[in-house]
């Protein structure tokens, strides 16, 4: 067992045995109402557009998919306690303006709004990232779909709050207060949230990862399902916690308070499983909020669709499974790992070690390779949709023609890595270094873009010949 103090930057420890389903909601987060870009030669210019149109049956994406098939009138129906459908639900909403003032915030990426009044606020689809909210109010807030990736929330209230698909990756937040709160679908990856008060937050089916939590408050927290990956939590209060089927792997508990926490299938740090049980565990059993939701109707040419399916109709990979010699659990050690056309659906494979690896062809959706080193990786026509490489070290990959719709590479090293005629609406590129990265006929409509080379966030910059189609930048 590794209880030596884990930083955020870098982390090791035990495999796990099982994949939840909530760290593919590392990926939510990024999906938002944005500006396209329609760019010609090496020129851009911004236009608004509306992602979500209001109906019983959810709207396709506004940009075809170059690989798509439009001929394919297939639908899958999203029942009411589908981890997704209140996601689904709030993207028919309309969301705030990108530039709106409210109480004197203007709400987009860099906004600098320190210690402002947002409280009981409509938020929905709000761009965050970068923002400096150091000790704002946003209690009560109507926060869904929003991103406050790489944002200062230091001593921020958002407590007694529903945050719906929202993106708190890479934020700086120690002292934060999400008391009382609920994290649907929700992702902390890579933050600091030291000392943050996190009593009575019900995060289940959600993802933690590689964050500092030390000292932190998660007094009657639920966290059930939900993946608590590469997590410093020392000294952190974790009495009568809900830990039902949670994933501690490679977590940090020394002098931790654990005192009442409810163990169930529970995967401890040193690869215990706590009180194993058959069956669903207290705090798993859900429902629908409104008894007299109906199920929504999803057709195929949405971009949720793969990933929305294949949570509903595939079938999980049972995390230690052996495929050509790699056990896919986080943290395994696969170096030039022969997977290609493999079925990987839900593999969490944060941390783990995957350079040269052949993955090409690969059906790899609702997973995670968050914090991997997969240089030189092969992805080529993979379909990663709804899986989250937060993190992860790309660099060299090739991920020409494959499907990356809803996936997130926050802060990932893609230098020099190709996605010639990839698919990648609604991806995550926030922070992400794409420097001599190649987008040829490359789909990236309403894709956040990174900190450098192709999807710059400051100064949209596009190398001549290095890439075409239609890009969007937020911030």
């Amino acid at each position: 067992m590794n209880m030596t103090r884990l930083s955020t930057r870098s982390r090791r420890g035990s495999s796990a045995r099982r994949r939840t389903p909530s760290a593919a909601f590392l990926t939510l987060g990024g999906i938002t109402t944005a500006l396209l870009l329609g760019v010609t030669g090496c020129t851009a210019t911004a236009h608004p557009v509306q992602t979500n149109i209001p109906g019983d049956t959810l709207s396709p994406a506004p940009t075809p998919s170059p690989t798509g098939n439009s001929a394919d009138t297939a639908t899958v129906s999203v029942p009411p306690d589908n981890p997704y459908y209140e996601l689904l639900i709030q993207g028919t909403q309309p969301p705030v303006g990108y530039g709106t003032t409210v109480n004197g915030c203007v709400v987009a990426p860099r906004a600098s709004c320190p210690s402002a009044d947002l409280s009981k606020s409509m938020l929905r689809g709000a761009l965050f990232e970068y923002a400096d909210l150091t000790g704002a109010r946003l209690d009560g807030a109507t926060i869904a779909l929003a991103n406050f990736s790489y944002a200062s929330l230091a001593g921020a209230d958002l407590s007694d709050t529903t945050l719906t698909g929202v993106s708190l990756n890479e934020a700086y937040a120690p002292k934060l207060s999400l008391a009382g709160s609920v994290l649907r679908l929700g992702s902390i990856a890579n933050s600091d949230l030291t000392g943050a008060n996190l009593q009575r937050l019900n995060a289940n089916f959600g993802a933690i990862i590689g964050s500092d939590l030390s000292g932190a408050d998660l007094a009657n927290a639920n966290l059930s399902d939900s993946d608590i990956n590469g997590v410093n939590l020392t000294g952190a209060n974790l009495s009568n916690v809900n830990l039902a089927n949670a994933d501690l792997t490679g977590s940090t508990l020394t002098g931790a308070n654990l005192h009442g926490a409810v163990y169930c299938n529970t995967l401890m740090p040193n690869g215990h499983v706590k009180n194993p049980k058959k069956g669903l565990c207290p705090g798993q059993a859900t429902s629908p909020s409104d008894p007299s939701a109906k199920p929504i109707p999803l057709p195929a040419s949405n971009v949720f669709y793969p990933a929305i399916n294949a949570l509903i109709n595939g079938k999980q990979l049972v995390s230690g499974s052996k495929i050509g010699g790699c056990a896919i659990q986080a943290y395994t050690q696969c170096r030039a790992a022969k997977l290609a056309q493999e079925d990987l659906q839900g593999a969490f494979l944060a941390y783990s070690s995957l350079q040269n690896a052949d993955l090409s062809g690969a059906k790899f959706f609702v997973g995670s390779m968050a914090f991997a080193r997969a240089e030189g990786v092969d992805m080529s026509g993979i379909q990663l949709g709804g899986t989250a490489a937060v993190n992860a070290n790309m660099a060299g990959a090739k991920l020409d023609d494959s499907k990356l719709s809803l996936a997130v590479f926050t802060g990932a090293d893609l230098r020099n890595s190709t996605f010639t005629h990839a698919d990648a609406r609604i991806g995550s590129f926030a922070g992400a270094d794409a420097r001599g990265a190649k987008f040829t006929g490359a789909d990236l409509s309403e894709a956040r873009g990174g900190r450098s080379g192709v999807l710059q966030r400051d100064r949209f910059r596009l190398a001549c010949g290095s890439a075409s189609g239609r890009l969007l930048m937020r911030g």
